[in-house]
């Protein structure tokens, strides 16, 4: 979160790691806008072979390692300022994914950042504004190999942001598992993808946007094969009913399709039944291909004038609008856990950050219910839209929501690459000393002073607060409450 700013001439990199394919992107940073220097796509099919619960195969996940050694390889060959690497649908889903991604930072030297699926889309959008100006309203289809994203915006800005979990990759081995396609097979994987899309289709509808655009590897393929001259134009969808019907007679085996790898030729009839469904659905006659996308759109956002971390605080600062938050309280309660946090003696600068935004929303479960506050905190961080916020940090943030009061008896450290075991209940210890010292509105007080000791926690109080009852009666049950943890948090007063 607290990655340093580069400056213009800076190289960059993004590493996008797709269900279906990697990407490496390296560029520029110019005065107003990124230059494009390399790119590179390499077809890792991350998401085959996933099991019914989600898990990733050996074999996926040691040609996904494979493909970021190489990656690391020219990254080490450049002379790079900043790297980020963001991955989507199969290890947003994996629940083995620590298996991928443990290995996958010692090849790097860097963290994967695995993102929500609406946090995906608005980058995806940012790409795309990259390249074109979106003077009307548009809406961006990008068709990954485990989900599909749909935004509608316009100028920079989008205004509806949606991740559906359908993908070539997963659709193909569900709708289609035999070489031929057949009519029926068609059928099934368009009815199927529109299903998924009929929750949105009002909301859709309702928007004015008038321009549609594709990005992704799958309907620049389908563009191709529908469009084969050197002009680039728009991909119509009677094109596509066409090819539906070419392929039932025909098969993929037909000259035709000579062109495509063989991993693409698996997949393209489950991309082609999600794009037409999403064109059937939303009404669209007709697209244009953007070739810019989520790799652009992290390396517009490294590079551009609004950095990472303030997307962050927008959606803090939306979050407290949207729950009638206290916003003076929950700013009270963020510095006091900060400033607690700040004297551990390994204090990590980015998890004083989230540390704060949770010091912030923490009183969030109120606009719902008082005597459970907590719980539904942690239930509406955990499940909210939070742009700019990874996957991991979105977890982390809810469960310090979650057990920011009350006993702890069902706490148990996350399985998390942000922050480990130890760490989580430093920042838990913080946070909830630092929701006690303000309870009732106190924001008079003194801070207490915070020793870090390796049997637990040295609360030392101002000379002034040492006789205060009520605050002392707090304190008390505090340390109840933090000796009922699965692994007791010692507080000593």
């Amino acid at each position: 979160m607290n990655r340093q700013p580069v400056q213009v001439g800076d190289t960059i990199a993004a590493i996008d790691l797709g269900s279906n394919s990697f990407h490496l992107a390296i560029a520029r940073v110019l005065e107003n806008r990124i230059q494009l220097l390399h790119r590179v796509k390499q077809r890792v099919q991350l998401a085959e072979g996933m099991d019914e619960k989600g898990n990733l195969s050996e074999t996926a996940m040691a040609r996904g390692l494979n493909c970021l050694e190489q990656f690391a390889q020219q990254l080490n060959n450049s002379q790079i300022s900043q790297v980020r690497a963001v991955a989507t649908y199969a290890l947003r889903r994996a629940p083995n994914r620590r298996q991928f991604l443990d290995p996958a930072h010692d090849r790097l030297g860097i963290p994967v950042a695995v993102i929500p699926g609406t946090e995906e889309a608005r980058l995806i959008f940012r790409g795309v504004v990259q390249s074109q100006e979106l003077k009307s309203g548009s809406l961006v289809i990008d068709i990954g190999g485990g989900s599909t994203e749909l935004i509608l915006g316009q100028g920079i800005e989008p205004q509806q942001l949606t991740s559906l979990n359908m993908g070539c990759v997963s659709y193909q081995s569900r709708h289609f598992p035999t070489e031929q396609p057949t009519p029926a097979q068609f059928q099934r994987a368009i009815i199927a993808a529109r299903q998924q899309l009929e929750p949105l289709l009002s909301r859709y509808r309702s928007e004015d946007w008038t321009l549609a655009i594709g990005c992704s590897g799958t309907i620049k393929t389908l563009t191709g094969l529908c469009q084969p001259g050197d002009e680039p134009a728009p991909l119509e969808r009677q094109s596509l009913e066409q090819l539906v019907a070419f392929i039932g007679h025909h098969g993929m085996a037909h000259p035709r399709f000579a062109g495509l790898s063989d991993s693409r030729r698996r997949v393209l009839p489950a991309g082609l039944s999600i794009l037409l469904a999403c064109m059937r659905s939303l009404q669209i006659e007709a697209m244009t291909f953007c070739d810019s996308a989520l790799r652009e759109g992290v390396l517009a956002e490294m590079g551009g004038e609004a950095p990472h971390p303030s997307v962050c605080a927008q959606t803090v600062a939306a979050m407290e609008r949207l729950h009638h938050i206290d916003t003076r309280h929950g700013q009270r309660v963020a510095q006091s856990a900060a400033s607690l946090y700040l004297h551990c003696p390994e204090a990590v600068p980015d998890l004083m950050q989230l540390l704060h935004w949770a010091g912030r929303l923490h009183e969030t479960g109120l606009s719902l219910n008082f005597r459970h506050r907590h719980r539904h905190t942690g239930y509406i961080l955990a499940n909210s839209n939070l742009p700019g916020f990874t996957l991991e940090q979105q977890q982390l943030l809810a469960h310090l929501g979650r057990f920011h009061r009350k006993k702890l008896e069902s706490f148990e450290p996350l399985d998390s690459q942000l922050a480990n075991a130890g760490q989580q209940r430093q920042l838990l210890m913080a946070l909830r000393l630092a929701v006690v010292w303000h309870l009732g509105r106190r924001h008079d007080l003194p801070l207490p002073e915070l020793q870090w000791l390796p049997q637990g926690y040295q609360l030392i109080l101002p000379p002034a607060l040492a006789d205060d009852p009520l605050l002392q009666a707090d304190l008390l049950r505090e340390q109840r409450e933090l000796a009922s943890a699965p692994q007791p948090m010692q507080l000593f007063l």
